[in-house]
């Protein structure tokens, strides 16, 4: 009898001890799911912020730029800054401009006219771009938001509007929040709601919503602690009862007006099997215990699982599976924090006309693509894609030229689904310092990467400080040179081109050199910086009505002038628009004046059309640079041009044995019907070999420097007593 009640008590004693362990065990498990669950919502509400943070950014950009040469234009009609609107590569953003006077009256560029007399104060109180909150658009009652800055125009102020419609933040949420049964919203630090993924109306207050639905005697600290920290602009996540079920809050500030990013999302996403286990742990220990460590591995399972879900979402780039620009910067930061040696390095790599790629062989086949590079690089140390086409490595190596031959030779040919690609890539290099930080790291490999880009006879660019030196004084120009284009410091010199049979002058070439209180500064300095920030397209036109204007003034009618026309210009017709309205407008006759296209833009279907167009308005084409790029002497049958310029690298070629490729070009141009050009020609050696082999046209020191205005008219007036 005893021993049955020892027995009996001992069971008791261990169902109770059962019971206890598995409810402290499933306490623990619930705090670990509740504290990674704000940690990853934590994770979200800022990758989300950043996000937002960036398309705000980048829309004041816009705004920054279209007022800017709203004001350096003096464009004072409507209509001319719709029109520059219109022309805006980044208007799909918005759905419309307006303008605003001080009297409240607004016109739209689709036309439509808006009173907001009772906002003039608002939309007129600062100088600087701002952003509205959400409201209801007076034309098609859409939710929008108004990006504004005011400007003063002929001393009246004006305020310049770009209107987006708010659902454009909401498709910058993540794509699901636990399966959709989370929300996200932006809200101001008054907690107005911007954007939101539950449908709601824009206009409501988030507390005052969370007040109708909260138990307020559990709450209230809690929801005026988290009004105090968005007031603050601080970060935080808190738990509260919301109609008799615990939800997680996290919020974060977005870091641009005063907007937050806020999730909601209810605890029974993690929690719904934690609760089955205790109810099932009052029928039957036996089955407690069961349920509890089935449960529980489900659970943790299912949380490990919304943890990679979130963590890819957060690291990992969804089409090649490789770490993206996150992860690299965390892992790298790793990676060079605990590396004792000199031999890391960080390579920045992508591939040369990857957009072209993309249009001619479609997004799937260019996806594929990335796959394959990434597999090819994927034996590096860390391999992630950053962007686009954009990869970042970071590899230890003592032979960093090997290493980086290697991957060059690597990605030269890519097989994709049985077809093989030719791709291009650039590599830029830096050599990283112990305990170095990651993002300088990638700045500087970067700097090297697009040190060589569209330079095809490199292969990959080894970062050194000279660089980066070059990048500031580059910076310096573009700080200066729309006010140098104000000042017409940049000035026309004319390089003669002889006949060499009768030694008489019949071209020139127009060359810009910027005379900039009274120093010049060389070409090669703001040229490529020129083409790389688009500032040529202004400078080219600059050119080309300054040359027009100076032929007027010449009256040489039997003297051609060659333009350059930067490769920036191929990607529209409406260039040649211009330049004909230009030559219009000093009664230029179109033959006398040569468009000169590098053959290093890449001569493709594209810009053989737009050759054509140039023939078609009565230009002459000149192919400057010839031998320098893809074309091949097969290519000429093809292009309309006019005249072919040998390139100066030929022609110093002369005197060796090397020189037959001149006598070749030369022929094939003259069965063709091409005028030939040789530039660059120094020596009197080089004059006689080209007067021999049939190239009657020189330009170069031989003859002639650049000359200004005046030096070029004197020069021409002479008669040259040259003798071959």
């Amino acid at each position: 009898m005893k021993k049955r009640v020892l027995l009996i008590i001992c069971i008791c004693l261990s169902l109770l001890l059962i019971i206890l362990s598995s409810a402290i065990y499933l306490i623990y498990i619930q705090k670990l799911i509740t504290e990674n669950t704000l940690k990853n919502l934590a994770e979200l509400t800022k990758q989300d912020s950043i996000k937002i943070e960036n398309k705000i950014e980048e829309d004041f950009r816009v705004l920054n730029n279209i007022c800017d040469e709203i004001e350096i234009n003096n464009l004072t009609n409507a209509q001319s800054i719709f029109e520059l609107y219109e022309r805006n590569e980044l208007k799909t953003n918005f759905t419309r401009m307006a303008i605003m006077y001080q009297n409240g009256n607004t016109i739209t560029s689709d036309g439509e006219n808006v009173n907001l007399k009772d906002e003039v104060e608002y939309f007129f109180e600062s100088d600087d771009v701002q952003i509205s909150r959400s409201r209801k658009s007076k034309i098609d009652m859409q939710e929008i938001n108004i990006y504004f800055k005011k400007i003063n125009l002929e001393n009246e102020p004006i305020v310049i509007m770009l209107i987006a419609e708010t659902d454009a933040y909401e498709r910058l949420f993540a794509n699901s929040i636990y399966n959709g049964r989370g929300y996200e919203y932006i809200i101001t630090s008054k907690g107005v709601m911007i954007a939101n993924s539950a449908n709601q109306e824009n206009t409501q207050n988030i507390f005052e919503s969370l007040r109708e639905d909260i138990d307020l005697k559990e709450n209230q600290n809690k929801i005026e602690e988290m009004e105090s920290d968005i007031n603050k602009a601080q970060n935080g996540q808190k738990i509260m009862k919301i109609n008799n079920y615990n939800y997680y809050i996290s919020y974060t500030n977005i870091g641009i007006s005063d907007w937050n990013v806020l999730i909601i999302t209810p605890e029974s996403i993690v929690a719904e099997e934690l609760q089955e286990v205790i109810t099932i742990s009052t029928v039957i220990t036996i089955i407690i215990i069961i349920s509890i460590i089935a449960i529980s591995v489900y659970i943790i399972y299912s949380n490990i699982k919304k943890k990679r879900e979130l963590y890819e979402l957060a690291y990992i780039d969804p089409i090649t599976k490789l770490g993206n620009y996150y992860y690299f910067c965390k892992e790298g930061q790793k990676l060079l924090d605990i590396s004792t040696n000199s031999n890391n390095y960080v390579i920045i790599l992508s591939i040369e006309k990857f957009q072209s790629f993309n249009k001619h062989y479609g997004h799937n086949t260019g996806n594929n693509l990335l796959i394959e590079i990434g597999n090819k690089l994927n034996k590096q140390n860390i391999v992630c894609r950053l962007s686009n086409d954009v990869f970042g490595i970071i590899t230890q190596t003592t032979n960093i030229k090997e290493e980086a031959e290697k991957i060059f030779e690597s990605l030269s040919k890519i097989k994709v689904k049985d077809e093989t690609y030719s791709v291009y890539p650039i590599i830029g290099i830096y050599q990283c310092k112990q305990n170095e930080q990651i993002l300088e790291a990638i700045d500087k490999a970067t700097i090297a990467h697009d040190e060589i880009v569209g330079d095809y006879n490199k292969k990959y660019c080894i970062f050194d400080e000279t660089m980066e030196n070059r990048i500031l004084e580059e910076h310096e120009i573009e700080e200066i040179m729309d006010e140098a284009l104000g000042n017409e410091e940049f000035e026309i010199y004319y390089q003669p081109k002889i006949n060499i049979l009768d030694e008489k002058v019949v071209s020139a070439e127009a060359l810009v050199r910027w005379n900039r209180n009274g120093k010049m500064i060389s070409p090669g300095k703001f040229i490529p910086l020129f083409e790389k920030n688009r500032f040529i397209l202004k400078l080219d036109l600059y050119i080309f009505e300054k040359v027009c204007k100076d032929i007027k003034e010449f009256n040489l009618k039997n003297i051609t002038f060659s333009v350059n026309v930067s490769k920036e210009h191929f990607n529209t017709l409406d260039f040649i628009d211009e330049y004909d309205k230009i030559a219009k407008k000093y009664k230029i006759n179109p033959k006398n004046i040569e468009l000169e296209i590098t053959e290093s833009a890449g001569i493709d279907t594209n810009i053989t059309n737009i050759m054509k167009e140039i023939k078609k308005r009565g230009f002459n084409i000149s192919l400057d640079d010839f031998g320098t790029g893809y074309s091949s002497l097969n290519m000429l049958q093809d292009m309309p041009i006019d005249v072919l310029k040998i390139d100066k690298s030929f022609i110093d070629k002369i005197g060796n044995s090397k020189i037959d490729i001149i006598k070749h070009i030369i022929n094939m141009a003259n069965e063709l019907g091409i005028i030939t050009v040789a530039e660059g020609v120094e020596t009197k050696e080089q004059v006689k070999y080209l007067k021999n082999v049939g190239c009657t046209i020189i330009q170069g020191y031989y003859y002639s420097k650049p000359l200004n205005k005046n030096q070029f008219i004197e020069y021409v007036s002479s008669y040259l007593q040259f003798k071959l």
